[in-house]
């Protein structure tokens, strides 16, 4: 039904500059308007869908937001299934960039190195460390909700906590760096992980630090002692 921009005591209101909203639907308009009687939905940052198609740049900067500890962005990931892939790419990527930086200059300066034994070497050596990896971040993700979830009263779901995750596990890039690599790489995990649980399960500050602090201090400890 189309309202008069001359009359406003049929649910419009009269705007500065001669516009008018109407009280039914929240439109600004000047002249008639056709009102479908119904308030615009508005949707929440974290409740937009994802870009259509494949699209690895919208996902690498969600990446990047989970690693700031972005809030609406790890909610956002969370429900989007599309993010377990990518997040599973990623981290791929990033356990051969490990990989390659930390065992490609040793194996080039080995005695007696060859073009083939560089080659298996390579590929053997990323194919652990890919599966290596993965069975290490599942196992302190899968605890860490767990823990959440069956003692702390966590109301998040496995995979809503693994898709954030599985994004912001390529702040573990910083193993290489020299001396303090190993540990800053550990703690960036545990700072990223504490804030998943906080936003996906529900947690308190000090319940997820105490939960992600706890499992990465075990793995660091047997990174460090294993070798020995």
């Amino acid at each position: 039904m189309g309202h008069s921009a001359g009359a406003n005591q049929d649910g419009r209101r009269l705007l500065r500059g001669g516009t008018m909203r109407c009280r039914m639907c929240g439109i600004e308009y000047a002249g008639d308007h056709d009102c479908a009687g119904i308030a615009p939905v508005l949707i929440p940052e974290e409740m937009k869908p994802p870009p259509d198609g494949i699209c690895p740049g919208y996902y690498l900067l969600m990446a990047l937001h989970v690693a700031r500890l972005d809030g609406v962005a790890i909610r956002r990931v969370s429900r989007d299934p599309d993010a377990l892939f990518y997040g599973a790419v990623f981290s791929g990527i990033s356990a051969a960039i490990i990989f390659l930086v930390t065992a490609l200059p040793k194996m080039l300066m080995r005695e007696g190195a060859t073009g083939g034994t560089i080659f298996w070497g390579l590929l053997l050596g990323l194919v652990f460390v890919c599966l290596y990896s993965s069975v290490v971040a599942l196992v302190q993700i899968g605890i860490g909700h767990f823990i959440a979830r069956w003692f702390l009263g966590g109301t998040g779901a496995f995979f809503a906590v693994l898709r954030p995750a599985l994004l912001g596990w390529f702040v573990n890039c910083l193993t290489p760096i020299p001396v303090v690599g190993l540990l800053a790489a550990a703690v960036a995990w545990t700072v990223v992980l504490m804030m998943i649980l906080e936003e996906v399960d529900g947690l308190g500050r000090l319940e997820a630090s105490l939960i992600s602090l706890g499992i990465n201090a075990i793995f660091l400890a047997l990174v460090y002692l294993l070798p020995h």
